[in-house]
């Protein structure tokens, strides 16, 4: 059995947690390497930057004052070897932190995709689409920047502890003075930070809500001018817009506390620390030297004061992220996968409705309700849980990824962004035949009349027809054991399905295919049709044996008719 080139490779189990905080401890260890790098250059640069100070204040006492000129030369290359290597490893650091914030933002839109392939339609009703959009933009960018900025709020306390070292050696009270004034910026912002932390749970729930809707209202806006609703939607939405613009304020208020804290603390203890070095120059308790180096260093500590207050900014909105992110991980498949069989042979048996799909024919379903039959296929490709049969094994029985393999059912699938070649997945002339039998040339013409062309987000460059013929090509190409179709040709005009349907009965012949219509083109070539009336299997036989029954020729030649 050749492996279905549109069933990629399932992933592994991801393990992710569900807990919020071990979560973001997670990003941050799979990209460890370059965490780990960037943290130890940034602490090399940031001491650096914080001798920076040091070596102009003995500079200013040992020559300068002094009057000797003959240590000049070695503290000057000492200055020079301090500020340009600061400069070039902080640039090192900067480098690799922000190459681990990307490649953390990359792995949770993959980690994303993978869980909802698994789910699949588990996710419906707990995850809006919109929800999906800013779980893999808004939440995945910040789940990511907060290690760039751990990474700088590192960086502060280094400088915070050897620059605290520094002054405290130079004079006991300078020391006091600097580190209790950044605790004490700590211990004032620390509040305002959990009332942030409040107010962006509340944002972060509204940006939700509203985004829902607007994808709601995107894929229905036809529906809802048909039936009036445009008026409802729009009382709808302008309120929740409204929720959004509190919460806002909400996270704005909070945010501009902290903001005008972040800058002017620092400012306060510079002011403080330059009046207490000023006074113990005054008393000759420290040089002038010193008293330069104590207000370089503070500048330095208080600047990074406010790393550290962005650090925990960026903890708290990651946190916050990370809580929507582990409550979509924690959503599960509503298709049980506790199979573990994998061969299967025989017809496949629809108990609710009594569908039977022989193997190695043609079925057509006729049904005047389109909705049972296409829910009976899906309980055979087991995109539902049901008591389906295949010979004499339960599909339940059976591992997931076998029936997938072996069973594709083809709906109005997705064409995504890419080339008509990535998108069939198989050889050139594989991938020619399937366009011939789904009569789908034009959309090989109309692209260029090359694999290469580019088929845009969901199909958009093409006309309904085409990316109807052009789903059925890809499923051909696939070229499974069974394929299960619902209206494949439903766009199309008379004279092409009817030259689908001969091309497709050729290219499937021998093997197991079932075909939701009522169209008499694809009854004319059927092996076996089964008529459903109310859901249910009313009689099985050839078209001209159905269509004794006046009913069923009625139902079949309004089709023709049209």
């Amino acid at each position: 059995m050749n492996p279905n080139p549109l069933r990629p490779a399932p992933p592994s189990p991801s393990g992710i947690p569900t807990d919020p905080w071990r979560y973001l401890w997670r990003v941050a260890r799979t990209q460890s390497g370059r965490v780990a790098v960037g943290f130890i250059t940034l602490s090399i640069s940031g001491t650096a930057w914080i001798l920076l100070p040091w070596v102009i204040s003995k500079i200013v006492d040992e020559v300068i004052i002094a009057k000797a000129t003959e240590d000049l030369l070695p503290w000057a290359i000492a200055l020079v070897i301090t500020a340009i290597g600061s400069s070039w490893i902080f640039v090192a650091g900067y480098r690799f932190l922000f190459m681990a914030e990307s490649r953390a933002r990359v792995e949770t839109v993959e980690s994303l995709t993978d869980h909802l392939n698994t789910a699949g339609t588990g996710v419906r009703g707990a995850v809006s689409p919109g929800e999906m959009v800013n779980l893999s933009t808004e939440d995945a960018h910040k789940t990511g920047s907060f290690i760039f900025q751990l990474g700088f709020g590192w960086m502060g306390l280094v400088m915070l502890v050897v620059g605290t070292v520094i002054l405290w050696n130079t004079d006991t009270r300078l020391g006091i003075v600097a580190a209790g004034g950044v605790f004490a910026i700590g211990f004032l912002v620390g509040p305002l930070l959990g009332r942030l932390q409040h107010h962006q749970i509340a944002y972060r729930a509204s940006v939700a809500t509203l985004t829902g809707q607007a994808a709601d209202v995107v894929g229905g806006l036809r529906v809802l001018r048909g039936v009036g609703g445009e008026a409802q939607f729009s009382q709808r939405y302008r309120a929740a817009s409204a929720d959004l613009r509190d919460a806002g304020y909400g996270v704005a208020t909070a945010d501009s506390w902290v903001q005008g804290l972040r800058a002017s603390l620092p400012l306060a203890l510079i002011a403080i620390v330059t009046w207490v070095g000023a006074r113990l120059a005054l008393d000759r308790s420290i040089t002038i030297g010193e008293l330069s180096a104590a207000f370089g260093m503070t500048a330095l500590l208080a600047q990074h004061a406010g790393a550290l207050i962005g650090m925990a900014q960026a903890i708290i909105a990651a946190q916050v992220s990370s809580r929507r992110l582990t409550a979509f991980f924690g959503t599960e498949s509503d298709i049980s996968d506790g199979g573990t069989g994998r061969e299967a042979r025989g017809a496949l048996r629809d108990r609710e409705t009594g569908l039977t799909v022989e193997p190695g024919k043609l079925t057509v379903v006729v049904s005047a309700e389109g909705k049972p039959a296409a829910l009976a296929l899906e309980r055979l490709a087991r995109y539902r849980d049901s008591q389906a049969e295949w010979g004499a094994v339960p599909l339940a029985d059976l591992e997931l990824d076998t029936v997938r393999e072996r069973v594709l059912l083809l709906r109005e699938d997705y064409l995504f962004a890419q080339t008509l070649g990535e998108t069939l997945r198989v050889s050139p002339e594989a991938a020619m035949s399937a366009i011939r039998a789904a009569c789908a040339e034009d959309v090989h013409s109309s692209l260029g009349s090359t694999l290469d062309g580019a088929i845009t987000n969901g199909g958009r460059n093409l006309s309904g027809g085409q990316r109807q013929r052009l789903r059925l090509a890809r499923a051909l190409a696939a070229d499974a054991e069974t394929l299960l179709a619902v209206e494949p040709t439903s766009a199309v005009d008379a004279h092409t399905e009817s030259l689908i349907a001969e091309r497709v009965t050729e290219a499937r012949r021998g093997r197991t295919t079932a075909v939701v219509t009522a169209s008499p083109l694809w009854l004319a070539h059927a092996d076996l049709v089964a008529w459903m009336v109310d859901g249910k299997v009313r009689a099985t036989g050839t078209h001209a044996e159905l269509s004794l029954d006046g009913e069923y020729r009625s139902l079949t030649s309004r089709q023709e008719s049209r």
